[in-house]
Order: structure tokens, then C-alpha cells, then sequence
């Protein structure tokens, strides 16, 4: 008997951590102002996990791969009836059901997810998946996985499909021994790939230089979270001037560069001043000490900033925790 198994974040320090469960150097950055939550499915099987991620606001998340895995991802949104989310993986929308995430040559994760997205992932080990198809004389599947990363069929609009939103959308646990629970899914997943009816495919496109230095502001910023970070030192060590950083930004996020700095900073403050040991652990003490770790000097534009991101104060945010901390 297989059972499915939810965590429940509630900052984008709290799904970072998730992911890099799976992937490496994650940096989540919020699209719209608001506090970040949602959940992240897991099933765990003995080769293989499941993974769905739901989220209360658009999202931009850059993450290292992890080279001994292969995903293969597919919005389920696709299969209710809510309308067409705006995802995007690699710089490509998908608006269509379609199988994604895959190309085996691929070195980060770069993704778009909206508020209406359903993101379920089929994670396999790499070895795992190429002993499976050569057993089964599918070696042309792996030159198939090297090539693209975008790929439906008719078997993917259904069967694959069908299946995901089972094992998610369904009410209830999942029934039959791990082993065979796996097996089938892999089986399902195989036929999809080899599949030639309504087949199209899609490669993984050239970045852009101002959009790969874009993810890596990112990228930077979430993981030197208490250092200050000056434009001109990005442009430096990124190679790219400031106009370019500011096109590759706006193109990326809608955003300017110190936007994405200063949002990626907020919500790391907030989730400090939510984590009593997070406070502890840094000697911080109160709105004033959280907010000067993550680089924030003036106090005046800490407060008008952070109301504007999250529509409350930080002393509100800081007196939720201590109510919060009087029940257990």
C-alpha cells in the first residue's frame, strides 16, 4: 500500500529547502507581492518518487540539476477544468498537455509556474532509467532524451495523464505493492515516449546572455543571503553591462534588478522573522536586527518596502509568530 504524503510551506526559504530535495541551489522569486504557501505532493516508490507543486502566486524558480536524475514533468492543470496555467520550462510555454523537464543534457532547472498550475514530476534515477530501456531494446529513447525536452503524443494526452491526475486529484491512498505501483507508471510513461500518434516535439532553445545572467542575479542573491549586493558588481562579475542586466531582468521577471534583489531579500526576512530558531541561531533580536542581516540599512524604506510586498508591517508579521507561539 502506497501513500501519498503533502509538506505544507509557507515561505520561499520553505520550498527551496523542499526542492533541493531533488535538485541543488534552488532560488524561488515570487511574480505578485504577497506572502508565498502552498503544498508539495510526495510518493515515494523504490526507484522512482512523485512530486506535485501547488502554489498560492506565480513563481519564478532557478535550481541547479542534479546530474544522476532525469524529470519528467507535466501540468496537470491541463486535465480539470480550470483554464490554461501560464507555465513556462526553459523559456518555452506550454499550453498544451504535454511531457517536459526531460532533456538529459540539461544542467539547471528553469521554470515558470503560475498560481493555477499543477506541476507533477516522475523523478527516476538516471542509471535506473537507462538500464530500463535497454533492457527492453529501447536504446533510440536515450538519444531521445538527449536531444529534446518538450514532448506529447496521444498516449500522453491520455493514458499518462489519466494516470498523474489519479494518483493526485483522486481522493483517497494508492492501492497495490510499491514495486508493482512502479512498474506500472514506468510501463506508462515508456509507451508514451515511444508513442507515434499525434506526436510533436520540441528542443530546448539557446538563452540569451542578458537572460542567463538574469537566473544567475538570482541565484546569487538567494545564496549570499547576508551580503550586500551593488548592481555594478553584478555587471562586473556577470559580464554584462547595466542596461543589459536591466533588459534581462525585465524580460525574465518583469522586474529590475534591484527589484528582484529586494523581493528575494523581503521574503527571506519574513521567514526569519517567522523561525524563532532561525533568530536564535543569528542573535537576532527583533523587526530591526532580521531586517540589517539581509542587508537593509534604512529603516524607513525597510518598512514602506515590506508593506508593500506582504500588505503588513513586519512588526505585524513578528507579533503573528509570538501569538502563534502561546499555542502548540
Amino acid at each position: 500500500m502506497t501513500n501519498r504524503k503533502f509538506l505544507t510551506f509557507k515561505s520561499t526559504v520553505d520550498l527551496e529547502f523542499i526542492l533541493n530535495r531533488q535538485l541543488s541551489n534552488a532560488a524561488i522569486l515570487p511574480l505578485e507581492n504577497g506572502p508565498l504557501s502552498g503544498t508539495v505532493g510526495v510518493v515515494r516508490l523504490p526507484n522512482i518518487s512523485l512530486n506535485i507543486v501547488n502554489v498560492n502566486r506565480p513563481i519564478a524558480i532557478y535550481a541547479d540539476r542534479r546530474l544522476d536524475k532525469i524529470f519528467f514533468s507535466v501540468d496537470l492543470s491541463h486535465t480539470s477544468n480550470l483554464p490554461s496555467s501560464g507555465l513556462k520550462a526553459q523559456g518555452v510555454n506550454i499550453n498544451s498537455p504535454a511531457l517536459f523537464g526531460f532533456n538529459s543534457n540539461l544542467k539547471d532547472l528553469d521554470l515558470r509556474l503560475d498560481c493555477g498550475s499543477q506541476l507533477a514530476t516522475i523523478v527516476l534515477r538516471k542509471h535506473f532509467f537507462e538500464s530500463k530501456l535497454v533492457a527492453l531494446g529501447l536504446d533510440h529513447l536515450l538519444e531521445f532524451v538527449g536531444k529534446y525536452n518538450i514532448f506529447s503524443s496521444l498516449a500522453t494526452q491520455t493514458r499518462l495523464l489519466d494516470l498523474m491526475a489519479k494518483i493526485w486529484l483522486d481522493d483517497g491512498i494508492l492501492f497495490g505493492t510499491s514495486s508493482l505501483f512502479e512498474d506500472h507508471i514506468i510501463a506508462t510513461l515508456i509507451d508514451s515516449l515511444s508513442d507515434g500518434d499525434n506526436r510533436r516535439v520540441a528542443r530546448v532553445p539557446s538563452r540569451q546572455e542578458r537572460h542567463e545572467a538574469a537566473l544567475k542575479i538570482l541565484s546569487i542573491t538567494r545564496q549570499s543571503q547576508a551580503k550586500g549586493i551593488e548592481i555594478q558588481d553584478l555587471s562586473r562579475i556577470l559580464h554584462q553591462s547595466r542596461t543589459s542586466l536591466f533588459n534581462g531582468c525585465k524580460e525574465q521577471f518583469s522586474m529590475s534588478p534591484i527589484q528582484v534583489i529586494r523581493s528575494v531579500r523581503m521574503h527571506q526576512v519574513r521567514h526569519a522573522l517567522l523561525d524563532v530558531e532561525f533568530c536564535e541561531q543569528n542573535n537576532l533580536n527583533g523587526v530591526i536586527d532580521v531586517a540589517q542581516h539581509f542587508g537593509f540599512v534604512g529603516r524607513s524604506h525597510f518598512a514602506r518596502f515590506y508593506k508593500q510586498e506582504f500588505r503588513e508591517t513586519p512588526r505585524q508579521t513578528l507579533q503573528s509568530r509570538r501569538i502563534a507561539e502561546k499555542s502548540f
